[in-house]
This record gives structure tokens, sequence and C-alpha cells, in this order.
């Protein structure tokens, strides 16, 4: 697992770029003997479904692509680090090595599916979706601290964008910043009340880009802000809050939006409510999902993205448990 960890988070797979890492995994699969189907998403992007000769009754999924930057792999003692150490080249391992262990005790009603675009738009799992493939049960892999989660909020990613007129600053009156416009907007956000729901908690937002302007002495032309929303209430009521505090000055652009899920639950495990986003809302089509993984979000994303050796092999028995106990309660 820790060698098939590092080669992973050595070949880089930022969102986009995720081709290389793609080939790897399917030269891996097939050599493994699966049956290996590619899905394009688009120029050089493709999903990667793996099968045995039985009916995938549980599937296993989790995304090839990362954050940016790139970050090498290493390791100080019972820790990897690198990109997507923790978010998700451990959980691909993790898929790995369950299914070994699976098709060891000669179990093959599953199958894998590895999906590009979950970082940015999910445009992965939203082809994912269309695929027919007699499953019932989508296990996604995340960094869940091997907690099975239950509930997750929504979100809603969005872009906000205005325009100015240009012109010297020494002249604000006779001009318009876009740069202010966005800053008027956004700043009545910061203490708003997006809303609570007793079971998935409260909405909040992060502003995490914001672009414009040419000089410091010029009246922005163009602006823009980009962010998120963890939604624990509807995508509907919080979309409407943003309009009523809109005050025609911006532009407002939804790039993806999902309600919060309360997903399926099983006996025996450690459960938790989550407030980052999966692909679980665009893969609902393919059965009824739950979402267990190893890692902890806290070390996603970061300089030292990071992962516990010994949690890739509790959530590989998590996985393992899971697919018995899924085929047990169907008999």
């Amino acid at each position: 697992m820790i060698e098939l960890l590092n080669k992973l988070i050595g070949i880089p797979s930022v969102t986009g770029d995720e081709y290389h890492i793609g080939q790897f995994l399917e030269e891996l699969l097939k050599n493994k003997g699966y049956t290996v189907k590619t899905q394009a998403v688009d120029q050089n992007r493709f999903n990667i479904i793996a099968l045995t000769d039985n009916d995938p009754f549980v599937l296993f999924n989790t995304h090839i692509d990362t954050v940016p930057p790139f970050i090498p792999p290493g390791r100080d003692g019972n820790r990897i680090y690198g990109r997507g150490a923790c978010d998700a080249k451990g959980q691909i391992v993790t898929i790995i090595d369950a299914a070994d262990r699976l098709l060891k005790e000669n179990i093959k009603s599953f199958g894998l599916l590895f999906v590009v675009g979950e970082e940015v738009e999910s445009d992965g799992a939203k082809k994912a979706a269309r695929l027919n493939l007699n499953s019932r049960y989508l296990v996604i892999c995340e960094p869940t601290e091997n907690k099975l989660v239950v509930g997750q909020k929504g979100t809603i990613v969005f872009r906000v964008k205005a325009k100015g007129s240009g012109g010297h600053s020494c002249n604000p009156e006779k001009g318009e910043s876009a740069i202010h416009k966005i800053i008027s907007y956004l700043s009545k956000w910061q203490d708003y009340d997006w809303g609570t729901d007793p079971f998935f908690g409260q909405s909040t937002v992060n502003i995490g880009k914001i672009s414009g302007g040419s000089g410091i002495n010029i009246l922005a032309e163009y602006a823009e802000a980009e962010g998120i929303f963890r939604v624990t209430t509807f995508v509907k009521q919080l979309k409407q809050k943003m309009e009523q505090l809109n005050n025609k000055l911006v532009d407002i652009e939804i790039l993806s939006e999902s309600d919060p899920q309360r997903l399926f639950k099983l006996d025996g495990f450690e459960t938790t409510i989550v407030g980052f986003g999966t692909d679980a809302s665009y893969l609902k089509p393919l059965g009824d999902i739950l979402v267990l993984g190893p890692g902890s979000i806290e070390f996603a994303h970061c300089d030292n993205e990071h992962i516990v050796i010994e949690d890739l092999k509790t959530g590989s028995d998590l996985l393992v448990k899971i697919v018995k106990q899924l085929i047990k309660g169907n008999e």
C-alpha cells in the first residue's frame, strides 16, 4: 500500500491534468485481472471503471484529481506526505487493497469507479452518473477518519462579477470601481445568518479567491470573487438570500450546487456528519450511497497534507466489512 501510494502521489494530477494518473491506474487494474473500461469526460480526461466477471452489487468510488499545487511524496515515521496523500490517493490505495482482499475470498460482486474533476465542478461524477452498471450500493471514499458519514452538507460554488468604468483614482466621483462593488456586496455576507438545521448545523460561506484591477491608481474596470457555501438547509433558500442581498451592482454565477444529503447508514460503524462536499449528490443514480475513508479533512488541501499508514489498513478493513455486510443483508 505504501509503495503504491508513493507512486500515485508522484504523478501530478491537479484537476484538468488527470491523464497520466488515469493511464497508470488503467494499466494497473488491467494487470490485476479486471475488465477495465474508460469513459471520456473531455479531451485527455476520462473516468475509469474496473469490473470482475460479476455485476457490481457494490461500487467503490473516489476521485483521481487533486487541488494545486503538486507536492512530491515523502515519509516521516508512520505518515505519508504529499499532494493527494489524504485527498484522495490514500483512498485509491485503500480501495484497491480492499478489492484485492475480497477477490482472495472469492467475493466478486463489486466494481471500482475512479472519476476526474471532483475538486472543481464534479464533471467526472456527472458523466459517471449516466453509466448503467447494475449496481445497488456506492461506497465513496473520502477522508472521514474511517467513520461512516450519515450526513453531508450541501454546496453552492459561485462566482461574483462586477464591471467598473476605469479612469484615474484621483477622481473617484467621476467613475466606478468594480472592486469596490464586489467589496460592498460581499461585506454584507460576513455576519449574515445563512440558515441552520438541527441535523446538519449551520450554513457557512468562504470567499476563496478575489481578483481584478490593473493598478493601484486606476478605478478597476473588472473584478470577480469565487467561493463556496456549505449548505445545511436548502440550496434554493440560500440562493434567494444571495439575491435579496444583491444591490444589483454585481452579477452572480452559480458554478455548481447540491442540497444536503442524508446518506445510507449501517450498524456497527462509528458515524459522523461532514461539512465538506463529495460527489454523492451526482452519483445517486448508481445506488444507495455510503461515504467512508481513511485520513482527516483537517490535513487535506494544505502544505503538510498527509495520511497515517495505520489508517490506510483500518480503512481497508472497514471497506471489506461494508461489502460483506451489504451482501449478507441482501441475501
